[in-house]
């Protein structure tokens, strides 16, 4: 692609809040966090402050970014308001963004599509001239697809940079994946939180989803990098996965009251394999749906807040912790429309803080 990094993110990101493309309706959503933000939720100003904040990134360790696509999930819906939700809630519980971190947006996210890959060169070409009208390159249209090019964007612009992203289903965290094989080679490892394996080949035909990314991921990776924690719903047991693929597995009920000893035993894996550079994705439904309810697949008999943004911390400490993010957050399935008060917002903010360097 021959567009300067900047060029590209001003072409496929929109202001944090407005990455859902909406002709007529929905913007409105994202006026209490632009004036957060900006102090202005007027167009002009906030695109000009946004601009100026993408100045910011060569100089900064921390960005974020928002992909607020849902077409990646399989069951309720409403992750695609997890970015705005969780920023809300950040807002509400921490302030304004340490000086340290750059927000650099969202990427625009319309609402049918997923991956290039799935798409006919008719429909993308359709959606180009929609979206970037008077460009003739093939650029991508479709939220995993663009993700990938703003993280390739972003390690252009600040190879040293954490990044942190705000979902979204689980899909996105596909581009991570790619974005860490760019960054590490495949000696990175994984830190995952989920209620579900996310290990399937496809689903129904569908390569790159919620519940195949973490499979496709274990390619990128040396054996045993992937570690999945607080897993508790699946057609199959831990034996039959850890016998199958090269991944590591602590299920939900193996920490329930041993959460000490489970946390050292986690970390201590990841050191015997000497690994130096993490990624931690955390799916919300990991934690145990009594504190985390506003998720598209909420499950029982999860993870304790606490041990989660325990072993959060720690793993920030004792690794460099390249990148991470937060998935699954759906505030509007809590029926709480302030979103900054929403119970599942409020912990998916304190979840992106503990990753913050």
């Amino acid at each position: 692609m021959n567009l300067p990094a900047l060029e590209r993110l001003r072409l496929f990101l929109r202001p944090p809040g407005r990455g859902i493309f909406t002709f007529s309706t929905g913007g409105g959503y994202a006026t209490p966090l632009l004036r957060g933000i900006y102090g202005s939720s007027e167009s002009a100003q906030v695109q000009n402050a946004w601009e100026d904040s993408l100045q910011r990134i060569r100089r900064v360790s921390t960005l974020i970014l928002g992909i607020p696509s849902d077409t990646g999930a399989g069951i309720l819906r409403g992750a695609n308001f997890g970015p705005l939700g969780v920023r809300l809630a950040y807002l509400k519980r921490f302030g304004a963004l340490p000086k340290n971190v750059v927000d650099v947006g969202d990427v625009i996210v319309v609402p049918q599509l997923l991956h290039d890959e799935m798409l006919s060169e008719g429909q993308k070409a359709a959606t180009r001239a929609e979206l970037y009208p008077g460009i003739e390159e093939k650029l991508p249209v479709s939220p995993l697809s663009i993700a990938e090019e703003v993280l390739n964007a972003l390690y252009e612009l600040n190879p040293q940079a954490q990044v942190l992203i705000i979902g979204g289903d689980h899909s996105v965290s596909w581009p991570a994946m790619l974005y860490c094989r760019k960054r590490c080679g495949d000696n990175f490892g994984v830190l995952h939180f989920d209620a579900h394996t996310d290990l399937l080949e496809n689903r129904v035909g569908v390569k790159y989803c919620f519940a195949t990314w973490a499979r496709h991921a274990l390619q990128l990776m040396k054996p045993h990098h992937l570690v999945q924690v607080g897993l508790r719903t699946s057609s199959h047991t831990k034996e039959y996965w850890e016998q199958m693929l090269p991944v590591t597995q602590f299920w939900a009920h193996e920490i329930r009251g041993r959460e000490t000893e489970m946390l050292e035993k986690i970390l201590a894996h990841f050191h015997q394999l000497k690994i130096k550079q993490l990624y931690l994705s955390n799916d919300i439904d990991g934690t145990d749906m009594a504190e985390a309810p506003a998720t598209g697949t909420p499950e029982k008999e999860g993870l304790t807040a606490q041990f989660v943004l325990a072993l959060s911390e720690r793993a920030k400490k004792e690794f460099d912790l390249i990148g991470g993010d937060v998935v699954e957050v759906a505030p509007p399935l809590s029926g709480e429309w302030d979103f900054a008060q929403e119970k599942t917002s409020l912990l998916g903010a304190q979840y992106l803080n503990s990753l913050i360097k």
